[in-house]
């Protein structure tokens, strides 16, 4: 009877351990799901909440799994069975979940009229983001490809995922994913032992000062963007370059920069260019701005330390890991990689793979083993939280834009009491406000919405509630500062127009009106410039 007993137990485990192999693989695959409606963010937003759910399972599995199984279930016992094997499903998983995006890339450049110059997005917000989740999946690929001892077919269909990945990377158009290619190029090339030394040296040299020439001179308004906004993110550093502005300071800084520089330089070039600004496309920018010089450091020391840790291991998946951790590393230094799931999912990893020996040596397994299953409970039940919020949040939203914002005016006031220290959902709440007619309620939640968030479509939107209040100075004071902050936009200054007339003040309306209808030529006979200077590359291509 206890041999059956123990038999049974000894089944149920192995299922419990099949079902938690299944989870790894449809871990990665999270990180490409589809825009959905019902969310804040419906491109980001259901990748979040799909990864984080998919944790929490695992994490619940994998701690009851180790409680339980008694020394029944090799999959957790050994370091080829805690790393490897897991290792092997998650790759399997990122492997397909990015050949299929790949897939839906090849199908939106069949679908639409493609356009020379502009990169498709797949199932992401845009092609950097496309780009570096593909840019991340090649070394898992690539892994899969050196592990299988099958046959030739099952190599040549791996090898086919991979030509499908550098495809959607080329086809987004993206420069830093371009670099990652180039940058795997090296290192295939370094593995050839059939190649000497110094033609690899020379071919290296030559591959990496081609890629800068091509980083500084692939779409040189981008490249003369960026320089700007690092610029005046320096004017921010020296001001606090050992504490930095606190969290969320790049946010509540940058716009108010960026306007008085354009209020000093009037006839800059970057006025053309110039436009609302959320992020460095720098991590180490962005980090040295929030929190001071440390920071930046400290994210530098743990790229060099994890990936040379992972490279000393030699073996495959650490060296992919460290492969893949390189590529997030460029995509720090020229995006914002940490705005999507895959890339927490790809440090996490690396970091598993890096102490996963010590892991097997720890005494306390147990305890962590319990922990564990406790934090997931809990990250659980704050996840089904927030997906409540969330979801009442997008559907009082679609009806607010349906015209119904004063009926939603209740919901969003309980909403207030979760989402006070969010400035989106803050901006969002004042401008449904305004619509409602609620004009002294919208002022100040616009007021509490510009301590988190310097914007200029807050700026213009504090402009129309002083406007509707009558309060003609404080109107004139944000549509100037919203002007200044985005030098191109015409709202503004129509704004501005609208104030002088409804005050009477006919000699500064037609002073602005003389402004817009200049601003109106110059554009134009700069978009006609452009629209020669494209069909004059197409004729001669």
């Amino acid at each position: 009877m206890g041999r059956v007993v123990r038999w049974s137990r000894k089944l149920s485990v192995n299922k419990v351990a099949w079902f938690l192999r299944s989870w790894y693989v449809f871990l990665p695959a999270c990180c490409f799901l589809p825009e959905m409606e019902g969310f804040s963010d419906r491109f980001l937003a259901p990748k979040w909440y799909g990864v984080v759910a998919t944790i929490v399972i695992i994490a619940a599995l994998e701690s009851g799994l180790y409680l339980f199984r008694k020394g029944h279930d090799d999959w957790a016992v050994s370091d080829s069975g805690m790393g490897v094997r897991r290792g092997e499903y998650f790759a399997w998983g990122v492997s397909v979940a990015a050949a299929c995006e790949s897939l839906y890339v090849l199908f939106q450049f069949c679908q639409q009229q493609w356009r020379m110059g502009a990169g498709l997005t797949g199932t992401f917000d845009n092609p950097a983001g496309l780009a570096l989740c593909l840019g991340l999946s090649l070394p898992f690929v690539r892994y899969l490809s050196e592990s299988l001892n099958g046959s030739s077919t099952s190599r040549i269909c791996v090898r086919a995922l991979e030509c499908l990945l550098v495809l959607g990377v080329l086809l987004s158009r993206s420069r830093t994913g371009l670099l990652c290619l180039l940058f795997y190029s090296i290192i295939v090339l370094c593995m050839q032992k059939k190649i000497r030394a110094g033609l690899k040296y020379t071919c290296v040299v030559v591959v990496c000062l081609a890629a800068l020439f091509f980083v500084w001179n692939h779409k040189p308004d981008s490249t003369s963007g960026r320089m700007f906004i690092l610029g005046r993110c320096w004017e921010l550093i020296s001001r606090k370059p050992w504490t930095g502005h606190g969290t969320g300071g790049f946010g509540r800084e940058y716009m108010w920069v960026q306007g008085r520089y354009f209020a000093g330089h009037p006839e800059s070039g970057y006025a053309w260019l110039a436009d609302e600004v959320r992020h460095p496309l720098n991590e180490f920018a962005l980090l040295w701005v929030d929190y001071g010089v440390a920071a930046p450091c400290v994210l530098l020391v743990c790229f060099v330390s994890v990936i040379v840790g992972l490279v000393r291991r030699k073996e495959r998946f650490p060296s992919v890991c460290a492969c893949s951790l390189f590529a997030l590393f460029l995509f720090s230094c020229f995006s914002y990689p940490f705005k999507y799931p895959l890339s927490a999912l790809v440090s996490v990893t690396a970091l598993c793979s890096l102490l996963c020996p010590v892991w097997l040596h720890v005494s306390i397994q147990k305890f962590l083993a319990i922990g564990l299953c406790l934090c997931s409970f809990l990250l659980g039940l704050k996840l089904l939280s927030e997906f409540r919020h969330e979801r009442e949040w997008s559907r009082v939203s679609e009806c607010s834009l349906r015209g119904w914002s004063k009926q939603m005016m209740p919901h969003y006031e309980r909403l207030y009491l979760h989402y006070k220290d969010n400035p989106y959902f803050l901006y969002n709440y004042a401008v449904e406000q305004f619509y409602a007619g609620c004009y002294v309620g919208a002022w100040r939640t616009a007021e509490e919405c510009r301590k988190h968030w310097a914007s200029y479509n807050l700026e213009l939107l504090s402009g129309d509630i002083c406007r509707k209040l009558e309060r003609y100075g404080d109107a004139l004071y944000h549509y100037r500062w919203a002007s200044l902050m985005c030098p191109v936009r015409f709202a503004p200054l129509e704004g501005m127009y609208h104030v002088y007339r409804e005050c009477g003040d006919s000699l500064h309306a037609d002073s602005v009106s003389a402004v817009i209808r200049a601003k109106e030529v110059k554009v134009l006979s700069s978009e006609v410039v452009r629209i020669k200077e494209e069909v004059g590359r197409q004729t001669f291509r």
